[in-house]
């Protein structure tokens, strides 16, 4: 993958998804208790002896303080420039990943010294000098983002090209507190990555199916061999809203009207009767 686009291929998950079977699945998350039994890796990249290290509630006696923290200011009242690291254990992204999500909480320990920059991303190859870390999100927090409140922050990273595809390989999330000084300290929390994938088609042959004319005035036919299978044909516009729906009671002769629709393109997404499906674009002229 290329380090130079893939910072630059972050988006939302597009509305389409709407259109696509698809399955979202938890790959990793951390309350951040699990610090002494996981796989964890940080690295003091500044050398300056400070890193990050879990919070021990019991020494502060405070119920706020749970997770992960590093500082941009000693104990012993010297200002810091952090660039620290911690790395999840390692995980796989499964094949055929339509999108990968990663998400934290974090805080800035005082609201006045609130200034604490950090970034969040994938680290693929770690042990390796070539492994690159993909860094997704960076952001200096403000006031705002407290022990009582802290800030959620959730990054999805589609799967748009070859830059961007992770199917297969094995990464560890990471957290950088970095580009900042004479703060106090950041801490992180509940930590997780989710990865969205595409629905095998079993049962359903969906190679031969078509849909035709197309472009349309109105009447579509449905042509295949296992067309008796569909159960059910919902349209979507190009926002992702259901604009119309129809059960296999419905179609007449393998066959559905539009002309209600106004001109314009439009997705069919035809589903079986073990809700295997097929999406495809068709024209409204």
């Amino acid at each position: 993958m290329n380090k130079q686009n893939i910072m630059k291929k972050i988006t939302l998950l597009a509305l389409l998804a709407g259109f696509f079977s698809y399955s979202q699945d938890p790959l990793w998350s951390t309350d951040c208790d699990d610090y002494a039994t996981a796989d964890y890796l940080v690295i003091d990249n500044d050398g300056d002896t400070y890193n990050f290290a879990p919070i021990n509630q019991a020494e502060t006696g405070d119920p706020f303080d749970v997770g992960f923290y590093s500082e941009s200011f000693s104990s012993t009242g010297v200002p810091l420039t952090p660039d620290n690291w911690i790395f999840s254990p390692e995980m796989t992204i499964p094949a055929n990943t339509q999108s990968v999500t990663i998400s934290l909480d974090v805080y800035a320990a005082l609201s006045d010294y609130a200034a604490e920059t950090f970034s969040i991303g994938l680290y693929e190859r770690i042990e390796d000098p070539d492994g690159q870390p993909y860094t997704f999100h960076t952001e200096t927090l403000t006031s705002a983002a407290t022990q009582a409140d802290p800030k959620t922050v959730s990054i999805t990273i589609e799967n748009v090209d070859a830059a961007t595809d992770f199917s297969n390989l094995t990464v560890r999330m990471f957290v950088r507190h970095w580009d900042c000084t004479d703060q106090f300290y950041l801490v992180i929390d509940n930590m997780s990555v989710t990865v969205t994938s595409s629905l095998s088609v079993e049962g359903f042959n969906t190679s031969d199916v078509e849909l035709y004319p197309n472009p349309t005035n109105g009447l579509i036919n449905i042509a295949g061999t296992d067309i008796s299978n569909i159960k059910e044909i919902s349209i979507f516009n190009q926002l992702g809203q259901k604009v119309m729906n129809l059960n296999a009671s419905q179609l007449n002769n393998n066959s559905f009207d539009i002309s209600d629709l106004n001109t314009g393109v439009y997705f069919a997404q035809l589903k079986d009767n073990s809700n295997n499906s097929k999406t495809m674009k068709i024209v409204k002229e």
